[in-house]
């Protein structure tokens, strides 16, 4: 980085670090951590372009049309180093057209102009070649007391860039802020024009949301606010949900929030988390009596409900089908007992393939309860199902493995033409493996010969009618 600023002061031009780096050295965060090197200037970008060309940095294009010029800055690597940064001219300002990702900037000349233009104080900040902070706007202060709070009026900031508001609970899911009151009500006043951000944006800030350490406090903001009611209706709806049932069940709200913040820092996990009981806000049945209620197919309503949330976010395919999977099966692993067979291990493991380690790790998070006895007995049936899943793993006997081409001949074996019929027979042999009757990745002539002596039913049949 000194390097850098070296570079910049020889041909004249300020240098600052900004941003969250800034942020986060105030913090105490080591520099190693730090993710985010972001710089501004007052030279212009081609002017940049050229100072670093002149250092022999790295270099490439990271929108000189924005501004900004990317380098590579090398340095010791247990420090963190190569880093990536940014080097972007001053900006007096920037907004976003409806749905647009790229902000219209028009350029400035002084670090305080710069700062002055940017969301929250405490992202206002900056530290010279001299390692001197600059803070025209008190965001060292707000560190200090622990107070999200915009530069300017925080209405005229919100229109600017709506998606601001999810940058709120960004960061109060991570550092544990208050939200300044007058930030508070321009965030509700302004919530309804998160719905001119694209989607990509949302899910992006929601992700970081939704892997901060506080993330109750940034969640009831955005229901405070209207804006979780507005991009996320299948979770707002489940605040309260408990307090309209005539019987006592779990608080969906706090289990959900629970699960979430217990998840490792795995995104997968953490949307399944938010997600896998937003179903039973529309299964829910109470009895007749008044005495139990239940929430009957609760999985796949919430499996379903999550098709139409995969497509608000544009989440990608992998994440879609394997957050929809930990949604449609979260409970079994949670009715695994000691009274299981060998065989009912390796149907679960091949019903919860190829995504058993997901489901595995989610059922961990799922447990809430306060009672500890209940919560130890859980965890200890699932260290038990990892631990006969592992003991077959390890004698070759878990997963059913046939041997390629064998549905060739099992069509020359017995006269059989191309039909779900050769599946079917497959499917009797994968069956026949899991429950030990027959080891797995024989050759082929082993299958055919145990089809021969025992015949399944659809086989029977298939060759009772070829001697008719």
């Amino acid at each position: 980085m000194q390097r850098l600023f070296e570079a910049f002061e020889k041909a004249g031009k300020e240098l600052y670090l900004v941003g969250g780096a800034v942020r986060d050295i105030a913090l105490g965060i080591a520099e190693e951590e730090l993710d985010d090197l972001d710089f501004c200037t007052n030279a212009r970008p081609e002017e940049s372009l050229q100072i670093i060309k002149d250092a022999n940095l790295p270099h490439y294009d990271m929108g000189i049309e924005f501004g900004t010029v990317g380098a590579v800055l090398h340095g010791p690597k247990d420090e963190g180093y190569p880093k990536d940064c940014q080097v972007t001219t001053y900006r007096s300002e920037e907004y976003y057209d409806r749905g647009s990702r790229h902000p219209e900037v028009k350029f400035g000349d002084t670090i305080e102009q710069d700062l002055g233009r940017r969301d929250f104080s405490i992202n206002s900040m900056a530290i010279d070649g001299e390692e001197n902070f600059i803070d025209p706007y008190g965001g060292l202060d707000d560190l200090k007391d622990g107070l999200l709070r915009v530069v300017g009026d925080p209405w005229e900031t919100l229109a600017e860039d709506p998606l601001r508001i999810l940058r709120v609970a960004r960061f109060q899911s991570r550092l544990g802020f208050d939200i300044d009151d007058d930030l508070h009500c321009a965030s509700y006043d302004r919530a309804e024009r998160i719905l001119d951000i694209s989607r990509e944006r949302w899910l992006q800030e929601m992700t970081k949301i939704l892997r901060g350490a506080y993330l109750h406090k940034a969640m009831e903001f955005l229901f405070d606010v209207r804006v979780l009611g507005m991009i996320l209706p299948e979770v707002a709806v489940m605040k309260g949900f408990h307090e309209s049932c005539p019987v006592h069940h779990k608080d969906l709200w706090a289990h959900t929030l629970q699960v979430v913040t217990q998840a490792p820092d795995d995104d997968g996990l953490k949307w399944a988390g938010l997600l896998h009981d937003i179903g039973k806000v529309w299964t829910r049945r109470v009895d007749e009596d008044n005495e139990k209620v239940s929430f009957y197919r609760h999985e796949e309503q919430g499996a379903m409900l999550f098709e139409g949330i995969s497509k608000r976010f544009k989440l990608d395919n992998a994440t879609t089908k394997r957050v929809a999977f930990i949604i449609r099966h979260h409970g079994r692993p949670l009715q695994y007992n000691s009274e299981w067979s060998d065989a009912a291990v390796r149907r679960f493991v091949r019903d919860m393939d190829p995504y058993l380690d997901s489901m595995i790790d989610f059922a961990r998070v799922d447990l809430t309860t306060r009672y500890e006895s209940k919560r130890q007995k859980a965890v200890e049936n699932i260290e038990e199902l990892e631990s006969r899943i592992e003991a077959l793993d390890a004698d070759d006997s878990l997963r059913a493995e046939l041997p390629s081409g064998l549905g060739n001949v099992l069509m020359d074996e017995f006269e059989l033409k191309p039909s779900k019929l050769v599946g079917e027979l497959k499917t009797s042999l994968e069956q026949r493996i899991m429950d030990g009757v027959l080891e797995s990745g024989r050759e082929a002539q082993y299958y055919v010969e145990n089809l021969r002596q025992s015949p399944p039913e659809v086989l029977k049949e298939a060759l009772a009618d070829d001697d008719g």
